[in-house]
């Protein structure tokens, strides 16, 4: 990931100059260009990385779920001062599925228990640092947080050579002050995948179908929905040969570079039922055995089962539960699903087609889960949140000062509110 965050920078050892007669270290311009392109964004990135963590921390005093919360006072700063800084900047996270990956990273897999219903690339990058002696939620912390930061600089590249440097910095602010990004400040999975996403797409159009294959499966290995990369990588090598079949069909080695998508997913598939044991795969029907593979037996043990069904099934359960017993759950996973389909409509006409495909097939998928009856819709924004392309082509719109202004303070708010839910543990993200 470092190498990664490196080459998108551009900095090497070539970008300062020394001065000789006053052992001054002097950055060359493409140090400037960096800072003068990518400055206002990393000190966004920093504020909202601090104020979310600050509005965790204060909203937690409201409800202490962790040991830590319930017996280290907020303020004053108390001590053992590291005590302190994990109740302050830690513990208020340690939310929803974050328990669940501290368990995997801290007990490894189990059959049956709800642990293998978590792909397993991101606790896996968590363990060695917590073999240097870093603490677990800390750790993962780390991981989240440096892929979100590597995926927000690849997302800016992107849009800048599709459109230009002005719409790739209205972009970046309409995802990050989008209400559900406050997620990619947690340690859960969210930046991981995206940035193995973003590269398959980018390296799909680039043509290089193995790198494209490779980050393909790690997505896979990361969530489920990366095996939905399948349908831009396919759009891609359609375009690339001109749409010649008999071409493209010869061109075994691309669909080689195609497999390894669904190869992760097998191959977790096989360690769950081989090494983890417990849950094992369905072959009753081909329906039931893409379902055993992309969801563990032991998953409703997390937040229920889910279930895929046709879209407008799960449209109609979960307006019937609404007009039934309307709850906060519901209202909160509804408005943003609305807000963000009218980005999606927004940003259509702007996006390659490849990105069309992606966004396509992970809206239609988010909106076939039907997560039961009590909940239905349970974790929808996460679930859309996934289609980032979306805030590609948002960001090419018309976006006046005021109108810019007015998505940053409303997006702002509503991120605080979520992360109040969130603490409360009133609303799954």
């Amino acid at each position: 990931m470092w190498v990664y965050f490196c080459t998108v920078t551009e900095l090497d050892y070539n970008s300062v100059t020394v001065n000789s007669s006053q052992n001054v270290v002097k950055p060359t311009p493409q140090i400037g260009k960096f800072v003068r392109d990518y400055g206002p964004l990393l000190g966004l990135w920093v504020f909202l990385r601090l104020s979310t963590s600050m509005w965790a921390a204060a909203f937690s005093i409201l409800r202490p779920l962790t040991d830590i919360e319930r017996l280290t006072p907020l303020w004053p700063p108390a001590s053992p001062l590291n005590v302190w800084l994990q109740r302050v900047l830690l513990s208020p996270w340690q939310r929803w599925d974050v328990a669940w990956y501290l368990r995997i990273l801290v007990e490894g897999y189990r059959a049956g228990n709800g642990t293998d219903a978590f792909h397993p690339l991101y606790p896996w990058l968590a363990y060695p640092l917590t073999r240097l002696g870093i603490e677990p939620l800390l750790a993962l912390m780390i991981v989240s947080n440096l892929a979100a930061l590597a995926f927000l600089f690849l997302f800016v590249r992107m849009v800048e050579s599709d459109a230009g440097p002005a719409q790739a910095q209205t972009a970046s602010q309409l995802l990050l002050f989008f209400p559900l990004t406050f997620i990619l400040f947690a340690p859960y999975n969210e930046g991981l995948f995206l940035l193995l996403s973003a590269l398959t797409l980018l390296c799909a159009r680039q043509r290089k179908w193995w790198w494209a294959g490779t980050t393909g499966a790690l997505a896979v290995l990361t969530r489920q929905q990366g095996i939905l990369l399948v349908f831009p990588f396919i759009w891609e090598l359609w375009e690339a040969h001109k749409g010649d079949v008999r071409h493209l069909l010869r061109n075994w080695r691309c669909w080689l570079a195609v497999g390894l998508i669904p190869m992760g997913l097998v191959l977790w598939a096989l360690y769950r039922a081989l090494v983890i044991g417990g849950a094992q795969l369905d072959f009753a029907s081909p329906y039931a055995l893409v379902s055993s593979m992309l969801v563990s037996t032991s998953a409703d043990q997390v937040g229920g089962a889910y279930f895929l069904i046709w879209p407008w099934q799960a449209v109609y359960l979960a307006l019937m539960r609404l007009w039934a017993a309307p709850d906060v759950d519901l209202i909160v996973n509804l408005t943003l699903g609305i807000l963000f389909l009218i980005a999606m409509f927004i940003a259509w006409p702007r996006l390659p087609a490849s990105y069309r495909v992606y966004t396509l097939v992970t809206v239609l998928i988010s909106l076939s889960y039907h997560t039961g009856m009590a909940h239905p819709y349970q974790g929808l924004p996460r679930h859309l949140f996934l289609a980032f392309p979306v805030f590609m082509g948002a960001g090419q719109s018309a976006w006046f000062s005021r109108r810019r202004l007015l998505w940053a303070v409303s997006g702002f708010a509503g991120s605080c509110f979520l992360i109040l839910l969130y603490t409360l543990e009133t609303w799954v993200p």
